[in-house]
């Protein structure tokens, strides 16, 4: 039994002795970074060991308040297979927002800017993928990534920059001379690059789906409810702001109406499958026109309507930062017609949203008693 135990105690002994290390990389302020194996952190400091050229260790001892972030090795592995798990799903914009921010942390991370371009060419965006990858070859100049290279060449290639294309292919292949797989990849692109010049070879398939894609934003945009918007990126804004609204208060809007405005090229662009983001920035007017249930209004307290109101404000503001919106809030009397009960805009010698026509029921308690303007 004693002799079994020793055995166990050995063996326990020698798994651990060869275990890998787990090594810890911590980011400092200044950009700095310092990789090792941390021995104690507290809310004062930190202290790791780490490796001295030459062999041998040495131990740093680092205050927090130098400190931006501490990842442990395997912690930015696993983010990026998750971020590509998303490029795997086609969650391209999700997958974007994820390698932007790990191409943030490490600009030289090969993969983690292959992924973000990748997200980049699924969202249509082919020559921003492009400078992110030349971006790459710019801060790295030696031992480059083949992968990185060769995806950078295909995309020449889709673009019909053949110069370009057997350059960066031919300069990966130079990186690894003796890996015989790399050299006929090499070989065989450029042999392709040939052929699609010459016209034997076409790349219909983006070209199609670039076409469907322009396709399907025209017919989108041709048509929209114009009971609730002057065009479809408006009516599909106001869609957002009212799912927001629903989330503290399902029944309270009854209707919506949202009207942008920007220059008549701005619109000939978008309606013609341009890109959304364009015409957000152009935007000069905007505003917004709700129906309220006015006995829900009414029962809220003035601060509850504030919030509400400063909440649609600032998203419009945050979606067309080119303007100063308006949100107007009605109701429809007894009669059928309308009747204000609220109005928030921007006053710019306040510098403030200023909220205007507050109804009588539910004030906050202490707040003195205004006149309602009508």
């Amino acid at each position: 039994m004693r002799r079994l135990l020793t055995c166990l105690l050995v063996a326990g002994g020698l798994l651990l002795a060869f275990a890998p290390a787990r090594a810890e990389t911590v980011f400092l302020k200044s950009g700095s970074r310092i990789t090792g194996k941390i021995l104690e952190q507290n809310e004062q400091k930190v202290r790791i060991q780490v490796d001295v050229e030459g062999g041998g260790k040495a131990v740093m001892t680092i205050d927090r308040s130098r400190i931006d972030r501490i990842e442990t090795e395997t912690t930015r592995a696993e983010s990026i297979t998750a971020a590509e798990g998303l490029l795997g799903a086609k969650e391209f914009r999700r997958a974007e927002a994820d390698f932007r921010e790990l191409v943030r942390q490490e600009p030289k991370d090969p993969r983690a800017r292959m992924g973000l371009a990748k997200a980049l060419v699924g969202l249509y965006r082919y020559e921003e993928a492009v400078k992110t990858l030349e971006h790459y070859l710019l801060l790295v100049d030696r031992d480059r990534d083949t992968d990185l290279m060769l995806y950078l060449a295909d995309q020449y290639l889709q673009a019909r920059n053949y110069r370009d294309a057997k350059k960066v292919a031919r300069e990966a292949g130079d990186l690894y001379p003796q890996d015989k797989g790399l050299q006929v990849t090499v070989d065989e692109f450029i042999k392709r690059c040939d052929r699609v010049k010459a016209g034997t070879e076409q790349l219909k398939e983006r070209e199609t789906a670039e076409s469907a894609e322009r396709k399907r934003r025209v017919e989108e945009r041709a048509s929209w409810d114009k009971v609730r918007g002057n065009s479809f990126e408006a009516v599909a804004f106001g869609k957002e702001l009212e799912d927001w609204t629903a989330e503290s208060n399902s029944k309270l809007i009854f209707s919506r109406w949202l009207e942008i405005d920007t220059g008549k090229e701005f619109w000939a662009a978008y309606m013609a499958g341009g890109d959304e983001k364009a015409l957000q920035e152009s935007v000069t007017r905007c505003e917004l026109k709700l129906t309220v249930d006015e006995a829900r209004w009414t029962e809220m307290y003035d601060h509850q309507k504030a919030v509400l109101l400063n909440g649609w404000y600032y998203q419009m503001k945050a979606r067309y930062p080119r303007s100063f919106p308006s949100v107007t809030v009605f109701c429809i009397d007894a009669s059928g017609k309308e009747k204000k009960l609220a109005r928030g805009s921007w006053d710019g010698r306040k510098e403030q949203v200023v909220v205007d026509r507050w109804t009588k029921e539910n004030r906050d308690p202490g707040r003195p008693v205004r006149r309602v303007v009508k």
